[in-house]
């Protein structure tokens, strides 16, 4: 398919329905701890005086972020829409999400993409999603974006 060639609003529900659907899962969870840090540090048996601190993350948030990564969302390419809208902070994300259309979907995927992939470096970045509300607002748009035609959650 040319790049641009656009998709049809069924073709668009219909190729990522169903990935939306599994990360629509983690909608109630993630609205309630949205705001919140999902990490912390590892504390047992005294162990911070003698040894680098490790970061414990939540195990919801990791299989969110891990079922995010087998979905049609992903692009390692995602650097591209961050350069193309000069997306900084997740303040800069939150608004470009919130004017998303359902043409736009892609731009919801590599602002996903960016958590999902930059986490893999640097886990803190995780949860930065949950506690600065990227992935509420994400899952949100999706959401909104999905069920105008039928409901998913």
């Amino acid at each position: 398919m040319a790049e641009n060639e656009k998709l049809s609003r069924e073709e668009i529900i219909a190729l990522y329905q169903d990935d939306a659907m599994k990360l629509l899962q983690y909608y109630s969870w993630i609205k309630k701890v949205s705001g919140q840090s999902m990490s912390d540090i590892y504390k047992g048996q005294n162990i911070e005086k003698n040894s680098m601190a490790v970061p414990v993350y939540d195990a919801t948030l990791l299989q969110f972020i891990k079922t995010a990564e087998t979905t049609k969302f992903m692009n390692k390419n995602y650097v591209y829409t961050y350069s193309r809208n000069r997306l900084k902070t997740s303040e800069d994300e939150i608004k470009l999400i919130e004017a998303c259309t359902l043409q736009d979907i892609k731009v919801l995927g590599d602002i996903l993409s960016s958590y999902c992939y930059r986490g893999d470096v640097r886990g803190a970045v995780w949860s930065e999603g949950v506690k600065q509300g990227v992935y509420l607002a994400l899952l949100d748009k999706m959401k909104t974006l999905l069920e105008e035609k039928k409901p998913l959650a």
